[in-house]
């Protein structure tokens, strides 16, 4: 039996791999999918995989990209650090919509593989509610029956038993769990127990299985999920129906729509990050402020008599209508490989434009922490660039992902009141 090849790879990061014929096959047609800038695979087999982290499945070869953030890390602990990461981000900005999720210290379980927690969580998930309640609905029903209940279909009836009187035709409704919903369940548990290789996820979906004894598997097709109607009977339902779908979907990224060879789950690590940044300071902000997401917009300036060079701040710290400050994510390594601060000298330009069209003289760079980083302060370093209205101050600042959300909050709150409190 063919087994399903694991290679694991950092996001941003070229890896040396040791391939034969049918996993480079797999590996470019992956490439195909992404993009060519998004991954390289040299003729020595080194691998780099840029922008996403997750997993994305070819035939029976598995890649599972981890952030980048661990990637300086020497122990073998370095991936599954770099996994507990990306599951606290995905948790905490509620990509994954889900009340039940291993604490970090169970993500071993999973093996540092993103689909073999997903499948987890969904499979967790299904279970604890179809032991409080399996989603059951009245369902139309046509049969040919010697007793008459329901309805006759009179037309249908004389077409198919026009020698048959002691047989009706007949349309009624019946209270049954073999309704659309769980004929995808049990399609998708399927699919799912041929890429699973966790012995705990296949126990759990084997057990969803046995309360879809009988229930009917079913082809799925692109239109079928819209078909599912979701009622105040069955809403508990709807964040495993939309894990279902996103299996079957195959990506966040819609690669191959129901292509039965790929399966894939890829999150843009960049945005991910700038979006826990968002959260982190939503949390911390004060009562009186607004802290805005990607807005708002305004364009610098005016090209041939047309607004152009349009700016899109990452966040925003707003009082009424005052842009009071801004905060930039940026999902880099704030130092070189020499162990200098190296910021990109077009980052800086960028503030400066910002500064200039929102009037705000406060601008905060966000850097996540990398793991084994020696430097460990937060506050990296002050620039302070000379304008006509006063002096543009551009803080540099690295949060470290391993701690605690509410001491990333606390700190974030702190920061806040520092550089906002001669305004206050």
């Amino acid at each position: 039996m063919d087994r399903t090849r694991i290679i694991k790879v950092f996001e941003g990061t070229q890896t040396k791999c040791v391939l034969n014929e049918q996993e480079k096959q797999d590996i470019l047609a992956i490439r195909d999918l992404i993009g060519d800038s998004n991954l390289i695979l040299q003729a020595d087999g080194k691998l780099l995989v840029n922008h996403y982290t997750g997993f994305i499945q070819m035939n029976k070869t598995r890649l599972l990209i981890y952030p980048k953030i661990a990637r300086r890390v020497q122990d073998e602990s370095l991936f599954d650090k770099a996994f507990e990461i990306l599951v606290k981000m995905l948790v905490f900005t509620e990509f994954i919509h889900v009340k039940h999720i291993s604490a970090p210290q169970n993500t071993g379980l999973y093996k540092g593989d993103i689909l073999e927690l997903l499948i987890g969580i969904f499979a967790n998930e299904l279970l604890l509610l179809f032991k409080k309640d399996i989603n059951r609905s009245y369902s139309p029903v046509t049969e040919n029956e010697p007793f008459i209940r329901g309805k006759i279909n009179f037309t249908g009836n004389i077409k198919r038993n026009s020698y048959r009187h002691h047989l009706h035709l007949l349309e009624y409704e019946q209270f049954t769990e073999n309704i659309l919903m769980n004929r995808i369940f049990k399609t998708v548990i399927f699919n799912l127990l041929n890429r699973t290789t966790v012995k705990e996820n296949k126990i759990k979906l084997r057990q969803a299985l046995l309360w879809l004894e009988d229930v009917d598997q079913i082809k799925l097709t692109g239109n079928i999920w819209d078909q599912v109607v979701f009622t105040r009977l069955n809403h508990q339902y709807k964040t495993v129906f939309n894990m279902a779908k996103m299996f079957y979907n195959n990506s966040s990224v819609n690669l191959n729509k129901g292509d039965e060879s790929t399966f894939s789950f890829l999150v843009p690590v960049n945005k991910l990050f700038e979006y826990m940044v968002y959260k982190l300071l939503n949390d911390a902000a004060f009562p009186d402020f607004n802290v805005q997401y990607q807005k708002p917009f305004r364009y610098l300036g005016t090209m041939n008599g047309h607004n152009s060079f349009l700016l899109i701040p990452d966040i925003s710290l707003v009082r009424n209508d005052d842009v009071l400050m801004i905060f930039d994510a940026k999902y880099n390594e704030a130092f070189s490989d020499e162990g200098n601060i190296s910021l990109s000298q077009n980052d800086i330009y960028q503030m400066l434009a910002y500064s200039i069209r929102y009037n705000c003289n406060q601008i905060v760079l966000v850097y996540p922490k990398m793991l084994g980083a020696t430097e460990d302060k937060a506050l990296l370093c002050d620039i302070n660039i000379p304008k006509n209205d006063g002096v543009l101050t551009i803080k540099a600042i690295q949060i470290d992902l391993e701690n605690g959300i509410e001491d990333l909050v606390s700190y974030m709150k702190g920061l806040i009141s520092s550089l906002l409190s001669p305004q206050f």
